[in-house]
């Protein structure tokens, strides 16, 4: 939130929950024996391809795969009996030394650090069964034909993905791997969601299984895997998962729960959604050691080795902060090589003031939308024709913000890391309508699934009031020409999108269909092209103008029923926001909780948290009896809560006056108006870019930590 700088804690409430992932486990009930053999399972999950990029975990430099190799070098040191895993996506979205290689570099760093086995993730997909097929057995990539895989130099599980040609496993279903003279049997799935997660053409020709088949499948490999004398069994499952309040939930743990309550499965390793999970669910130890190489999880075994049960088991994650820790130098090397021979990664292709981002791309226009949209109308196919009518940019192809100061074709590539094919479509203005209509999802609970297509070439208005067939109007070309339903118009998007990608399915149904370049290489020739080393600008012109659902901008006290902008990997829910402020506050008024809230249930950890900040005043919630305890919390709901708690504290202020001093001022919804103007005004609450407040952006726990001790100290003055 860009909270003032106020005396913090030495170590917070961030870096403090680290920690406790690092000494609290869940532990079988069983006690270990004297002649029991010790193994750890070292793991990561989620790592990307980011061998080379450091992320700030608790205020810290965190990661990169020289920090993480050199952690967990220590750890099988420190072990008699160890293995090496890991639990799936460790390519996809990848950052660019190894998107560039086609994530061969990131296979070739795997092979040096020896891992053991590992479980295919839901990005394994993006490219394909054949490019899946190449990285791990070797071979020439099939796409444009330039790299050779060498192969994993070790095995690769999976039960859940079945080829439509044969009826069988996609590859191997488990594996049995002996160490310290004991056998444990490793069984691999994948989320799922992975059809709805990547491109349809990433999944022709094979099956997912559906839950009912996959416990099914897990049941048949483990007695598989007992008739081999194996009685440890460990499922490695790219399934989501979290633990909060000591409380683990996602679909690792419906795995969980769906298996018998003696079912010979000891640990699940989830992965997907970047999360920490360290738990124990119907006897099964779930574990997840969040994403990009920022921790690894420890699993510690003792197993009895005459009948070769689990007698106890536990798990530790630790963060792999940089401070401190000297890089392993083959790590170093290996990126060293890679860097080398992609000079490009290095250069400067202009600066930003930090105002080119995605903030809200998912509901609104947002500037770096634009900029990449208008990059991809003027793509050149080879058909000599003009730039393209229209383009279209799905946000969750959008995967981070071009920075502050000097922006290289690295930060390009974080942005775009797929490495899609751009592709020219022929489409009907009534397909075009139909098209944005399609962006206003529902998922499978009936909560709203908006994923608001970033456009160039023409701009609309949308009415959320109305139902989705009537809510876009004044459908227009840039130049303000309506757009004609019956005329045809070309019109790029990528090929995940053109293949039905995120339910745009519209698009398959085009008269023509024409594939170019990697959009990546548009990009970057766009940025060059058009700034030729200078500032890079892009802003909110107009585009797309919503009228928001009567009662989402409703004067609440803590915030509009719509949804957050963009997804965080480092955001915090409201429910774990309003428990922090509680416990903070030290508040113990009520004897129950709260029926004020129809979605939180009596039993849920957050429960009392939230009956104490009800009755304190601090939240009402939304409309209809609702409080979202799951959705991220935005600045703006956050600022409207700490206003609640400083009243006394805050000034008077005319809030216009305060809000006309931000370009965004507009977003700031209603109910938040004042309380974000007595923050600014009172010295709480500072841009977050140059003349941008970012109302609805996401607050990272860093920042929601910096806010109640804030609050905490002008409270106590």
């Amino acid at each position: 939130m860009n909270w003032k700088s106020w005396r913090r804690p030495s170590v917070g409430f961030a870096a403090a929950a680290l920690i406790s992932a690092q000494v609290l486990g869940a532990a079988g009930t069983a006690s270990a024996a004297e002649g029991d053999v010790e193994v750890h399972l070292l793991g990561i999950n989620d790592l990307h391809g980011q061998l080379d990029t450091t992320s700030i975990v608790a205020d810290k430099a965190a990661g990169t795969a020289p920090i993480l190799a050199t952690y967990l070098k220590q750890a099988q040191a420190k072990y008699e009996h160890s293995l090496l895993f890991h639990n799936g996506d460790s390519v996809g979205a990848s950052a660019p030394i190894s998107s560039l290689e086609r994530d061969e570099p990131t296979i070739e760093w795997m092979n040096m650090m020896g891992f053991d086995v590992g479980s295919l993730g839901n990005h394994e997909f993006d490219q394909g069964i054949a490019a899946l097929k190449a990285q791990l057995n070797g071979g020439l990539d099939p796409k444009d034909g330039v790299v050779t895989h060498k192969g994993a130099n070790f095995d690769y599980v999976n039960a859940n993905v079945i080829e439509e040609a044969t009826g069988k496993t996609l590859i191997d279903p488990y594996v049995i791997k002996e160490v310290g003279g004991v056998k444990i049997g490793f069984i691999g799935l994948v989320t799922k969601s992975t059809p709805a997660k990547v491109s349809p053409a990433g999944t022709k020709g094979v099956r997912f299984l559906s839950v009912e088949e996959e416990v099914a499948a897990v049941n048949k490999y483990a007695k598989e895997l007992q008739d081999q004398g194996v009685e440890t069994i460990i499922v490695l499952a790219h399934d989501p998962a979290s633990t909060k309040e000591g409380v683990t939930t996602g679909e690792a743990a419906d795995l969980a729960k769906a298996l018998p309550a003696d079912s010979p499965i000891d640990v699940i390793v989830a992965g997907d959604n970047h999360a920490l999970a360290n738990g124990e669910v119907n006897g099964k130890l779930i574990v997840q050691a969040y994403s990009y190489g920022t921790a690894f999880e420890d699993i510690k075994l003792m197993i009895d080795p005459k009948t070769g049960d689990v007698t106890e088991k536990s798990a530790t994650v630790t963060t792999t902060f940089q401070e401190g820790v000297t890089p392993d130098a083959e790590s170093v090397a290996l990126i060293e090589k890679y860097l080398e021979k992609h000079p490009e990664l290095t250069k400067p292709v202009g600066t930003t003031d930090g105002s080119v981002t995605r903030t809200d791309a998912y509901n609104n226009e947002a500037a770096l939308g634009n900029l990449i949209a208008d990059a991809m109308r003027t793509a050149d196919f080879g058909d000599k024709a003009e730039a393209a009518d229209f383009a279209f940019m799905n946000p969750g192809g959008i995967r981070a913000d071009l920075p502050k100061g000097d922006v290289t074709f690295a930060d390009l590539a974080k942005i775009q890391p797929f490495g899609n094919t751009l592709v020219k479509l022929t489409l009907t203005g009534a397909q075009v309508q139909e098209l944005l209509e399609q962006q206003w999802g529902t998922n499978a609970d009936g909560t709203p699934n908006t994923k608001t297509l970033q456009i160039s070439g023409l701009k609309y208005k949308a009415d959320l009031n109305k139902p989705v067939a009537e809510r876009v109007s004044d459908l227009q070309l840039a130049d303000g020409t309506a757009i004609d339903p019956a005329k045809s118009y070309t019109a790029v998007v990528n090929n995940f999108m053109a293949g039905g990608g995120d339910n745009y399915k519209v698009l398959t149904q085009a008269s023509a269909s024409l594939a170019g370049p990697i959009d990546l290489d548009v990009f970057y020739k766009y940025i060059v092209d058009t700034f030729k080393g200078a500032a890079i600008t892009a802003k909110i012109d107009g585009r797309i103008v919503n009228t928001p659902a009567a009662g989402s901008e409703a004067p609440d006290a803590d915030g509009p029923a719509t949804a957050p902008s963009t997804p965080s990997t480092d955001g915090i829910s409201r429910a774990d926001f309003v428990s922090k402020l509680v416990e903070a506050l030290d508040l113990n008024a009520v004897s129950a909780p709260s029926k004020a809230f129809t979605d939180v249930a009596a039993d849920a950890p957050y429960a009392d948290a939230i009956a104490e900040a009800v009755n304190a005043g601090f939240i009402k919630g939304y409309g209809a009896g609702k409080f979202n305890p799951d959705q991220e919390i935005t600045r703006q709901e956050l600022a409207s809560i700490l206003a609640n708690v400083l009243k006394q504290q805050l000034p008077t202020v005319n809030a216009t006056s305060v809000l006309s001093a931000f370009d965004d001022a507009s977003s700031v919804a209603a109910y938040a108006k004042t309380p974000v103007a007595q923050l600014v005004q009172a010295g709480f609450l500072v841009e977050v870019t140059p003349g941008n407040i970012q109302p609805k952006g996401t607050v990272s726990l860093t920042e929601a930590n910096a806010a109640i001790e804030a609050a905490l100290e002008a409270s106590a003055s």
